[in-house]
């Protein structure tokens, strides 16, 4: 009698260990499941250039798998096309110090120096580049970037002693230019003596002037404040392209960031 109980209550305990088995299958699975399609939809709002909706699938996927790499990454990654490069630097960071796939640190040691370049971190930049050389020597994209960012130092170097070279020749013409004045008006002072023994044509010579002036006037018709304002804001419109040009012409020619 004591035998079958001992066997029934085996059967019992049997059965028991095997829908608990199954019933962690199933949550596994549905685990599974939730997290693939949560990567899934994030990669396919980043592909359509929807990428603030894209972060919140990885974040979401992230709470099932906090320390998935390939979730970091793309978070990364999505910051960067948004431009918010400080943000995406410190998420390739975070690849990059626990990242056990040395291909998968290389890409973001990359991507953190393009991230230092766009926040104009030129020396920083050099060196994130260096390092992602040292883990793939073959990469020829760091390659192209580390001499396209060290050929950009040279060139703001060059500009900036251009402009000091240029401000001391304005100021070395302002002293010539005060000397000649100075010399002149030396050289004026008896002219002004004969015209004061003649005060007839010094007034005649002085409503003339005045005359001119008045003509002057007449011609160039003043602006309303309105055609002022409108004036402004198309020359800061103008400024600011100018601006865009000149630093798409520059940045466009970096090489860009590297996907999963």
């Amino acid at each position: 009698m004591h035998l079958k109980n001992e066997k029934s209550y085996c059967k019992l305990w049997y059965s028991f260990l095997i829908i608990l088995g199954l019933t962690l299958v199933i949550a596994d699975f549905a685990c599974g499941e939730s997290l693939y399609s949560a990567m899934k939809k994030g990669s396919t709002l980043y592909e359509d250039k929807k990428y603030d909706e894209a972060i919140k699938s990885f974040i979401d996927a992230q709470i099932e798998s906090p320390e998935n790499p390939k979730l970091k990454y793309n978070v990364a990654n999505a910051h960067y096309k948004m431009k918010n490069h400080e943000e995406a630097a410190k998420n390739y960071q975070d690849v990059a110090a626990t990242a056990q796939d040395i291909q998968l640190e290389e890409k973001s040691i990359y991507n953190i120096g393009n991230c230092m370049y766009r926040q104009g971190k030129l020396e920083e930049a050099v060196e994130y580049y260096k390092k992602a050389l040292e883990l793939d020597p073959d990469d020829q994209d760091a390659k192209y970037n580390l001499e396209f960012v060290r050929e950009e130092i040279k060139r703001r170097i060059n500009q900036s002693k251009q402009r000091k070279e240029q401000q001391k020749q304005k100021e070395s013409r302002k002293q010539e230019d005060k000397k000649e004045q100075k010399a002149e008006g030396q050289q004026q002072q008896p002219k002004k003596e004969q015209q004061e023994k003649q005060p007839g044509q010094q007034q005649s010579s002085k409503e003339e002037k005045q005359k001119m002036a008045k003509k002057q006037m007449k011609k160039t018709k003043p602006m309303t404040p309105e055609e002022a304002e409108r004036w402004l804001r198309s020359l800061k419109e103008d400024k600011k392209k100018h601006r865009e040009r000149e630093r798409e012409k520059v940045a466009g020619s970096l090489r860009p960031e590297k996907d999963w």
